[in-house]
């Protein structure tokens, strides 16, 4: 489904009404990753791979295998993946690390190289990373 202003407002509706019927003392939780602190040298890191529908679930397999290493790392504040829903061959990494350092060292490690290797096989587009300082 096309995301036009009708459609964001259909949604938008909906969660209003989802926002009205959780009391406002609920918390979401989840049991995959234990809840850190960010600090203001926080680091936060987007990072896009992307390749055709026929490879979706082979990157998807791969972009999965990183999610238990990484998030025992020294220095990973919380390390998330998605799934465009628009395009299934296109993965989003969204994480946060205490700092530059410890993701440098998370880049180097044996499960990083590996699907690094694995990466090199199935993207059909430049890997897009960003590393971002919080400003507000």
């Amino acid at each position: 489904m096309e995301t036009n202003r009708r459609n964001f407002l259909k949604g938008a509706t909906g969660a209003a009404l989802l926002a009205v019927l959780i009391p406002t003392s609920a918390t979401l939780v989840s049991f995959k990753q234990k809840s850190k602190k960010m600090s203001k040298n926080t680091l936060h890191v987007v990072a896009i791979a992307e390749t055709s529908a026929d490879k979706a679930e082979e990157l998807k397999s791969v972009c999965l295998g990183l999610i238990e290493p990484t998030r025992k790392e020294n220095g990973c504040i919380s390390y998330e993946l998605y799934q465009d829903t628009v395009n299934p061959g296109k993965f989003t990494f969204i994480e946060n690390w205490e700092s530059k350092a410890h993701l440098d060292v998370h880049l180097k490690t044996p499960h990083m190289a590996k699907a690094g290797a694995a990466f090199g096989k199935i993207v059909t587009k430049e890997l897009l990373v960003m590393t971002l300082n919080q400003l507000a």
